[in-house]
């Protein structure tokens, strides 16, 4: 067969990862096999296979709190024809979805939106800290 020509779509294959609403299936029986173990008394056990998902849950939460953007972070925006170019949050929409951004270039002085996935918080160094390159060890 050649490698220029790619098979029909009825003989490809997935790379190898289970289909999202296969995962959501497994989890909402996992729910499901908990809550009638509570139903039926078996607390403990319940209590037990719950305990993870919760935990999971707050994690989850906590971590989007921790990467969502603010006034005044610095980002760079990775995606669409503005990738590579970091500026400074300066404003957003209630809901968060969107970013009004300062972007540090020439060719854009008046501040640009992007959606909030098009953007990441780039870590600033410590105030009073240049970055600079230690000396070779050999």
């Amino acid at each position: 067969m050649n490698k220029l020509t790619s098979l029909l779509p009825q003989h490809r294959k997935a790379a190898g990862f289970a289909p999202p609403g296969f995962i959501e299936m497994l989890l909402l029986a996992y729910i499901v096999a908990a809550v009638l173990n509570f139903a039926l008394g078996n607390w403990i056990f319940a209590t037990a296979m719950l305990a993870p998902l919760v935990g999971l849950f707050f994690w989850i939460q906590y971590i989007d709190r921790q990467d969502r953007c603010r006034i005044g972070d610095q980002i760079r925006v990775s995606l669409g024809p503005h990738s590579g170019i970091e500026g400074v949050v300066v404003g957003s929409n209630e809901a968060g979805t969107r970013l009004t951004v300062q972007l540090s270039s020439t060719g854009h002085p008046e501040p640009m939106k992007f959606f909030v996935y098009q953007v990441r918080k780039v870590k600033p160094s410590p105030p009073g800290r240049d970055v600079e390159l230690s000396p070779p060890l050999f």
